[in-house]
């Protein structure tokens, strides 16, 4: 199936004299987990690749784990925890095989866990200065490669935000240092960057960016009654900010522009909580209440600059050969014979380009998928 662009590119005599800036849209697809039954909320909470891990409600409304290979849905349930605690098995980050989460147990304490998808073996994560009662407990919720981030539960009642890694079992306390006592979360990793919410006097949560050696305060400009940003993948951030009371908004943050991303269906609130390259999970609210996962997948569009030997036409490249993105052109628009374009199309791991020799007349150009 051929999916153009959303802006077909007018004359290339016309397009040589000014550039069109690249812009990215995006197709929402509801992605709820085939055994959640119908009226029971579900989430998607993080995406690798091709990989995505959520949960779900089943019929007797416990919490239960799921993971989407892109072709299969695969129940996840932790073995250690309780099935109708009101948190049963949550995975909420994956990087690799690796899958991290928590699960409950009977005595509402609440444990992380590492699954491996190769081994099949779960591995109980529990943060030292986490508090052993009701409701308290360790929540990893981010992971990139070998370390883990998330937030425990003191027994003073404080949340604060870790770091974990795999390979020297070393715990680290990272608390915003603007955190008045409201409490830390981290949720997402990418590299040396750690993403996350800390709570100010007055009960308003600010997105907080940490990169090993200082703190950067993140707030959406719409986000007047908070903001929460929950992954990060290169410069990207997703995570909701609320204008007002508890209204939930979507947001895709680069590091200059903050962009809402709401899911059309999401009438009643939409999280961005997952992003790998340019694909964004998340979860949205529909007419009636219910919850469902969804994928965001890009949409790119094309920029034509004017080079020395011919224009150059470029799109954002995300690294991702299954999205199968194809330029093609036409001579006339009265007519359906979109052809391949000819030429080498090369890529600076930002966009992909290529040059077109000049010809007499006009010359139009898409992207079909």
């Amino acid at each position: 199936m051929k999916i153009p662009n959303a802006k077909i590119l007018t004359g290339l005599a016309m397009l040589m004299a000014t550039g069109i800036t690249a812009q990215v849209q995006y197709t929402f697809t509801t992605l709820d987990p085939p055994a959640s039954p119908s009226g029971n909320g579900r989430w998607i909470s993080a995406i690798s690749g091709t990989n995505i891990v959520g949960y779900y409600l089943d019929t007797n409304e416990n919490v239960v784990g799921a993971w989407y290979n892109g072709s299969t849905w695969t129940t996840l349930v932790d073995p250690m925890g309780d099935p109708s605690s009101p948190s049963g098995t949550e995975p909420t980050g994956i990087s690799g095989t690796n899958i991290v989460g928590d699960y409950q147990d009977s005595g509402g304490v609440l444990h992380g866990f590492i699954y491996n998808l190769v081994t099949s073996n779960w591995t109980t994560l529990d943060d030292p200065s986490a508090g052993s009662g009701s409701g308290q407990g360790t929540l990893p919720f981010g992971i990139s490669d070998t370390n883990i981030v998330g937030g425990y539960y003191a027994s003073d009642g404080r949340t604060h935000g870790f770091l974990y890694n795999l390979i020297t079992g070393n715990w680290t306390n990272l608390d915003d240092p603007l955190d008045s006592g409201g409490g830390t979360f981290l949720g997402g990793i990418d590299g040396t960057n750690i993403v996350g919410s800390f709570w100010n006097v007055s009960g308003i949560n600010h997105g907080c960016l940490y990169n090993g050696k200082t703190w950067t305060t993140l707030n959406d400009p719409l986000g007047v009654d908070g903001t929460f940003v929950w992954r990060i993948s290169g410069t990207n951030m997703v995570g909701l900010y609320r204008p007002f009371g508890d209204t939930n908004n979507g947001f895709l943050y680069n590091g200059r522009t903050w962009t809402t991303m709401d899911d059309p269906l999401g009438v009643k609130g939409t999280v961005a909580q997952g992003i790998s390259g340019a694909n964004i999970v998340g979860g949205y609210y529909d007419s009636g209440g219910e919850s469902h996962g969804f994928l965001a997948t890009p949409i790119p569009q094309l920029t034509i600059t004017q080079a020395t030997n011919g224009p150059t036409i470029s799109w954002p490249y995300w690294n991702n050969p299954s999205t199968g993105w194809t330029l093609q052109q036409n001579s006339d628009l009265s007519t359906t014979n979109w052809t391949p374009s000819g030429g080498t199309v090369s890529n600076d791991g930002t966009n992909n380009f290529i040059t077109i020799t000049p010809s007499g007349g006009n010359l139009f150009f898409r992207l079909s998928q």
